[in-house]
């Protein structure tokens, strides 16, 4: 099956034909009006369309492939040079709506066009911040989104391959994800769509939002990334809880700046937290968080919470699912004999890997760890989380 990615190319980006019949909404979605989707943002750049959404107030988030200069056969200096974001639109060609430049155009290093499934996700730094709306959080908890979970997807992309007349209108499609293994992709890195009821993404919508209520708040999940050619069998997101690493390198005021910012971002589970800014008695966690480490970890033994049941690491909010004989749970690493290294109620166990993991105190053995399912010692899991700590502190 061929796959492709989602960005509609220069001679597809032009004005509308002579008024006719109204082209159907986006693979089976509606229309929408000015103001339902305010941080959700069509995007001009390098002779093409795409989709994004505002991260914070400087930066917008959109697939990595947008940006990519081996896709668009330009230099990057040159993509960020044709950058035009829109806000307050629905329609680019007949209201542009506020329009912003930008200053940088940033695709992950590791994104390959040639290998889709992982890594498809980008940054545009603009040129003039946006401060008069509230940036839609982006989820950082594997576990908070499952296989199965609702979702709303928004972009400005064609309502079908063969109406390219159809793209600059913003439109909205509500779908359910699936497990990707049907088209032998990665759970962990992606978020799949059936798109076979005539329901999904076309060319057009890359980089643009999936939208989940997540503990009763709306968060964004994934960032429209590929599908087959014909936009009629299945669509895949690149999971934003998946690349967490490029985008704390990149923004790290997602996970650490002013104590609002930084609490905001231990709500929603960023894992590590930075260590210079973190929950303590003046700055608590809300509810259904307990602090630890002055890091908001999800309350011990509730769902995705470390002693919870677990399947796989994608089940935790730490990424990590640990097994002891038949039993699985959510674990966090440790170091074993070291004061205070685990929550109340649990001991620091040895693992197989010659880390440690926070066991619930009343059973015994040690265990072996899984990230995101995959089997892996918790000392490598520890080196890496060290590694993004530095990292962060690094770009300030």
């Amino acid at each position: 099956m061929r796959i492709r990615g989602l960005v509609v190319a220069s001679a597809l980006f032009a004005a509308p034909a002579a008024a006719g019949p109204a082209a159907a909404p986006i693979v089976g979605g509606t229309t929408t009006t000015v103001g339902q989707f305010p941080t959700t943002v069509g995007i001009e750049l390098g002779g093409g369309l795409c989709t994004g959404t505002l991260l914070t107030p400087d930066w917008v988030l959109t697939a990595a492939h947008c940006v990519d200069p081996a896709v668009l056969g330009q230099s990057q200096s040159q993509i960020t040079a044709s950058v035009r974001v829109h806000f307050d639109t629905v329609n680019l060609f007949s209201s542009p709506g506020m329009v912003v430049r930008a200053t940088e155009t940033i695709k992950h290093p590791s994104f390959n066009v040639n290998a889709l499934g992982t890594h498809d996700i980008g940054l545009i730094h603009l040129a003039t911040p946006v401060t008069d709306r509230a940036p839609v959080p982006i989820n950082l908890v594997p576990g908070k989104a499952p296989v199965g979970i609702p979702v709303t997807m928004v972009g400005f992309g064609v309502t079908s391959r063969s109406a390219p007349n159809s793209a600059g209108v913003e439109r909205v499609v509500d779908q359910m994800s699936v497990s990707c293994g049907s088209v032998g992709m990665s759970d962990t890195n992606l978020l799949c769509f059936s798109q076979v009821s005539g329901r999904g993404k076309c060319e057009g919508d890359s980089g643009g939002p999936s939208f989940a209520m997540i503990d009763g708040k709306q968060f964004q999940i994934g960032v429209t990334s590929f599908g087959d050619q014909n936009c009629a069998q299945f669509g895949a997101d690149t999971r934003t809880d998946a690349e967490t690493a490029f985008l704390f390198e990149h923004v790290p005021e997602l996970a650490c700046g002013a104590d609002a910012t930084c609490n905001a971002a231990c709500g929603q589970g960023a894992l590590p937290a930075d260590p210079d800014c973190g929950c303590d008695a003046d700055h608590p966690c809300p509810d259904g968080n307990t602090c630890f480490h002055e890091q908001c970890i999800v309350d011990p033994f509730a769902p995705s919470g470390v002693g919870s049941e677990c399947v796989d690491g994608n089940s935790c909010q730490s990424g990590n699912c640990a097994s002891v004989g038949g039993e699985q749970l959510c674990v966090i690493d440790c170091t074993p004999g070291a004061e205070g290294a685990c929550p109340d109620g649990f001991t620091c166990r040895d693992t197989s890997g010659g880390g440690g993991a926070c066991w619930p105190a009343d059973d015994g053995g040690c265990c072996s760890t899984g990230q995101g399912g995959a089997t892996t010692s918790f000392l490598g899991i520890a080196a890496v989380a060290l590694g993004l700590r530095r990292r962060r502190r690094a770009t300030r």
